[in-house]
């Protein structure tokens, strides 16, 4: 007999996930344009009425009571978040059954990889995560073009984020820590933006000298941000400059992740560094963001179902193996 999901929020990434589910597992899908108000906690209880775990795959403003009714229902938990504030609200749901924000690719996919590369060391000087959503071709000034969701964006390009700085856990500033990548012959940037590390500088505080999760950019972009966000102060109108970008920056879905992973630190006794590189492309079905992110919540989803994750309440996404991450159907995206 096949488990039950619901899946709630049908936009991009929403309906990728049922793309990939809907052969293996029974589902049940939901969105606020059918009916389904997941504002209202007592709609959601309805709606997980006999499920066996539950997505979330809409505006993170949505979880709360997503996260709240799942552990009362005993299911399942698994959303797409980069919200810390969010995040740590489902963290301190007492829950018999898993609860798993923030599966997507960064944070999520991005975090298992780079902790299962610091488990190849005997110690470590330097975490270096990064990932680009980016457009195959662009033209524009800002060298962007949009691939995912406008409110996740503004909200990481707005936010504190985390890092790891001489072993200790520190908050640094979105849109700054500028720095120049050279990735096959081709070029980059990359900034700090807030919700990449997920829960890795609580878990890698005086355990690794640096760590940093930071957004890859084609160059330019960064400074054309700086621009909206702190010169023009649109960082304090959020709605306003949501609207401006759903209405004037084109969206694409001829797109390309850059999937980035560099560890430095002693093996043996001998300084080394690690990198893991992954360029992923979308397909005829799928683009590369929605592949990305609704595989990594697909494979943990059927790592959970499967047994392979037995944990309950709140689940580190660097406590997940990566060795079986990328050996599930869905997550062989990344290898």
């Amino acid at each position: 007999m096949k488990a039950k999901i619901a899946i709630i929020g049908k936009g991009n990434i929403g309906w990728a996930i049922k793309q990939l589910l809907k052969e293996d597992y029974e589902i049940k899908h939901g969105d606020i344009t059918e009916g389904l108000d997941a504002r209202d906690i007592s709609q959601v209880r309805e709606f997980l009425k006999g499920m066996d775990a539950v997505i979330s795959a809409g505006p993170f403003a949505i979880n709360k009571n997503i996260g709240t009714v799942a552990a009362e229902m005993s299911i399942g938990y698994f959303d797409l978040t980069e919200d810390v504030e969010t995040t740590e609200f489902i963290r301190k749901i007492d829950s018999p059954s898993v609860m798993m924000p923030q599966c997507g690719l960064a944070p999520g996919a991005i975090n298992i990889c780079a902790a299962g590369m610091i488990n190849q060391f005997d110690n470590v000087k330097e975490v270096m995560m990064r990932v680009g959503a980016l457009p195959r071709f662009t033209n524009n000034e800002m060298s962007y073009y949009l691939s995912w969701s406008t409110n996740g964006l503004i909200n990481e390009y707005c936010n504190e984020a985390d890092a790891i700085y001489e072993g200790k856990s520190i908050k640094v500033m979105p849109l700054e820590g500028a720095e120049k990548l050279t990735i096959e012959g081709e070029a980059y940037e990359a900034f700090n933006t807030s919700g990449g590390c997920a829960t890795m500088c609580e878990t890698y505080e005086n355990k690794v000298d640096n760590l940093s999760y930071k957004t890859i950019r084609y160059p330019g972009h960064l400074n054309h941000m700086k621009f909206l966000f702190n010169d023009l102060h649109l960082k304090k109108n959020k709605d306003v400059l949501e609207k401006l970008f759903d209405k004037e920056v084109p969206r694409t879905t001829n797109d390309v992740i850059v999937f980035f992973v560099k560890v430095i630190g002693e093996i043996n006794g001998i300084l080394q560094e690690k990198t893991y590189l992954k360029k992923i492309y979308g397909n005829k079905k799928f683009s590369a963001i929605q592949l990305t992110t609704a595989s990594g919540v697909c494979s943990v989803l059927d790592m959970y179902l499967n047994g392979k994750i037995k944990s309950k309440g709140f689940v580190k996404q660097e406590s997940i193996s990566w060795e079986d991450f990328i050996d599930n159907p869905f997550g062989k995206v990344y290898i």
